[in-house]
């Protein structure tokens, strides 16, 4: 059952939120009824069984612990229940796909942003991070720094210090996103880092940003947004794979994963290198389709951005 409390702050709050949409949905990871497709999400994106279970439990919570707050989901959009001292966006389930599958690849993803009149990124003020199969919650607070913990153990955030892409481990998504043309753009960094690092696709924004605390990748590169936009013809291969709408990276994705990764002291933007803290945080319009480049060193980021900058001019 969720707690009966108005007053709990906000990180405990989202913490909370976390855990409980976890114990809803575990008993449904890998079981085949979780991958039947049932709607089309606020964004775009196919909703499956299990988001909908999800869902539910984000307004089951909500509604049990009269949290004076509004939220904002893939699925559902912004709802408000009365006056709000924050805005709630949440991803229920950040890696449906891996969920359906059984694959520990996905994650509750919940931020807390001030409920301003157009809020941004860099209206975000609290973020949590909580794995559906292992143990591992992320935490931050803006200006307080990041935390990983570990059931009830408190383990410090330990990045790699990679600079090299050669040696680089990262990963992307390709859920909704032109094979061929991301491939191209990629291609360099690709074969680069095939032999001493490794490239992963875990269809997760969320989890893999968090495996940048943990040491266990590197960078997360998705040039997603970039395609869709300068590349002659890509919105067209967008739409098609998205049933007339292009589908890519929105802010419900990474607004609680890139305050914690750069809490940790990581380095966060798109993958032009421009900062992500205009970004509008209610907008999952085709405009508002994002790209990202997140790299556990400033010295990787650049070079990163660099192969990224060859691929697009490719």
């Amino acid at each position: 059952m969720p707690p009966s409390s108005e007053s709990l702050p906000p990180l405990e709050l989202i913490r909370a939120l976390a855990d409980y949409l976890r114990e809803s949905v575990r008993p449904y990871l890998g079981r085949v009824e979780a991958r039947k497709v049932t709607a089309t999400a606020h964004s775009g994106d196919a909703t499956f069984h299990v988001d909908e279970i999800a869902e539910a439990a984000v307004a089951e919570f909500l509604e049990r612990t009269r949290a004076p707050v509004a939220y904002y989901s893939e699925d559902r959009g912004l709802v408000r229940n009365g006056p709000a001292e924050g805005i709630l966006i949440i991803d229920p389930i950040d890696g449906t796909r891996p969920a359906a599958a059984g694959f520990e690849s996905c994650v509750v993803s919940i931020a807390w942003a001030n409920d301003v009149e157009t809020p941004r990124m860099k209206d975000v003020q609290y973020g949590c991070v909580r794995d559906l199969f292992g143990e591992k919650t992320f935490l931050a607070e803006r200006g307080k720094g990041a935390r990983i913990l570990s059931g009830q153990e408190e383990i410090p955030p330990s990045p790699s210090g990679i600079t090299d892409p050669a040696f680089a481990m990262w990963s992307s998504e390709m859920v909704g996103r032109p094979a061929a043309l991301k491939v191209a753009c990629l291609e360099e960094l690709i074969d680069r880092s095939s032999k001493t690092g490794a490239f992963f696709v875990f269809n997760s924004v969320a989890f893999s940003l968090t495996r940048l605390l943990t040491g266990q990748l590197d960078a997360v590169v998705d040039v997603g947004g970039r395609i869709l936009r300068e590349v002659p013809g890509g919105r067209e291969r967008f739409a098609a794979l998205g049933r007339g709408r292009p589908m890519g990276l929105f802010t419900y994705d990474i607004a609680a994963a890139t305050l914690i990764a750069s809490e940790a002291g990581l380095t966060v933007t798109d993958a032009a290198g421009n900062s992500l803290d205009e970004i509008p945080l209610l907008d999952t319009s085709e405009e508002n389709i994002q790209s990202l480049l997140a790299a556990v060193t400033p010295e990787l980021h650049a070079s990163l951005l660099e192969l990224i900058e060859r691929g697009m001019a490719r």
